[in-house]
């Protein structure tokens, strides 16, 4: 049997990330990102709709999203989805779709240069460790939705 569970969005956040600790003493961080989708209705009447993803990220990945993000930034992110269920106090089945991250783009709108946030795993399959590559092309200069065409474009699945 073929599987694939691969993904590449981005998007704004729509909060600050939350850095947090398990109970074994593993670091993660959620956050959220809205990615905004637009068409034509038949009248030719621009229409918008918002979608918005959870995220989360783990390890050093987890420590420079953090540190270095805040609401409103627009990133790329590449991981894979995550169905969980639990149950909440009042007893009822509460169900979360998310993206896990392993690479996170800092993309900027201004001169700053883009960013990229890259998981790399131990012998547990854990990512502990990341690395940041400042990208000192022009592409900081172009807009967001171009910078993620160029880097989708640029990333081997």
């Amino acid at each position: 049997m073929v599987s694939l569970n691969r993904v590449m969005v981005a998007g704004n956040l729509t909060r600050d990330p939350e850095l947090k600790v398990t109970s074994s003493n593993r670091k993660f961080t959620t956050m959220s990102i809205a990615i905004n989708d637009f068409w034509k209705d038949k009248d030719g009447k621009m229409l918008k709709k918002t979608s918005f993803i959870n995220l989360i990220a783990w390890g050093s990945l987890a420590e420079n999203c953090a540190k270095y993000l805040k609401k409103g930034r627009p990133v790329m992110v590449e991981g894979r989805i995550e169905c969980d269920k639990y149950e909440d106090r009042q007893g009822k089945m509460q169900y979360i779709t998310r993206i896990n991250c392993n690479n996170v783009v800092f993309l900027e709108n201004n001169s700053r240069s883009s960013e990229s946030v890259e998981e790399s795993e131990d012998d547990d399959n854990f990512c502990e460790s990341s690395k940041i590559t400042t990208k000192k092309t022009s592409m900081a200069k172009k807009p967001v939705k171009r910078q993620v065409k160029e880097l989708a474009e640029a990333t081997p699945f």
